[in-house]
């Protein structure tokens, strides 16, 4: 799924309106539900098939890669600004080598995540937000909710390269 340069008003409003009116445990839920099926969807291909281009495209390993990094960023800027309000420093983040390895760091940071935004207040520093480059300005729940969102289409990529 290729995303449009924005995203349209009306997904846009959807979108804020299912992460305001969701519970903490139900974004969690959502989050893990893809979390679980990008493993799911990864593991189905064996280990010749991981380094293999899709296409021209990415590697499965690579497309694993951009989940990981791109969601532990944004799982510790969630964090963060769910307890205290403040976006964290930028931090270095380095994948290490293999699928069950990456996926050992992806599911330490979700699970990271979790623990974080169960302790805070479900309104907590709502105003706090930070750009997203086709949605626009996300608040932490907002933010959450795109977790799920991100993960679920890099797991249809991953899905295809097992069936393509």
């Amino acid at each position: 799924m290729t995303l449009p340069q924005s995203i349209p008003d009306e997904i846009r409003e959807d979108f804020r309106r299912d992460a305001a009116a969701l519970s903490t445990e139900d974004l969690i839920a959502r989050v893990q539900a893809a979390v679980d099926s990008v493993a799911t969807a990864i593991r189905a291909l064996g280990d010749a098939d991981l380094d293999v281009p899709a296409g021209g495209g990415w590697t499965p390993l690579q497309c694993l890669g951009h989940i990981v990094e791109s969601n532990a960023r944004h799982a510790q800027e969630i964090l963060y600004v769910a307890l205290s309000g403040e976006l964290p420093p930028g931090t270095a983040f380095e994948l290490p080598p293999g699928r069950d390895a990456v996926l050992a760091k992806h599911a330490e940071a979700i699970e990271s995540l979790f623990a974080h935004v169960r302790e805070a207040a479900p309104d907590a520093f709502l105003y706090v937000t930070w750009p997203h480059a086709f949605f626009g300005n996300l608040n932490w729940r907002e933010w959450l909710l795109f977790l799920e969102f991100h993960t679920t289409d890099h797991t249809r990529q991953l899905t295809a390269m097992r069936s393509g």
